[in-house]
């Protein structure tokens, strides 16, 4: 898989406010970032927990905590899909 490097510049006293090391506030970003793409449906679950670094039950796991369904289905989405479940 191919990847891209991004860099991020934060105030050093942001890590120290937080307690958190330079690498667990990266995963923390990743996992943040990915739970609001998959939020705003802007990432599938398989992306999203790529992008987190996670396999999709802990992602889902994960979700649970911050009260985000696992499953985003809209009223017409999910008569769809029963409709074809019934055909």
């Amino acid at each position: 898989m191919k990847m891209t490097e991004l860099k991020l510049n934060i105030p050093e006293d942001i890590l120290y406010t937080l307690n958190e090391t330079k690498n667990d506030f990266i995963k923390k970003m990743k996992f943040f970032a990915a739970m609001e793409f998959y939020k705003m449906q802007k990432l599938s679950m398989g992306k999203a927990s790529e992008l987190a670094e996670m396999n999709k039950i802990d992602f889902m796991f994960e979700l649970g905590k911050y009260d985000i369904p696992a499953i985003n289905y809209d009223a017409d989405d999910f008569m769809e899909e029963a409709e074809r479940i019934m055909r």
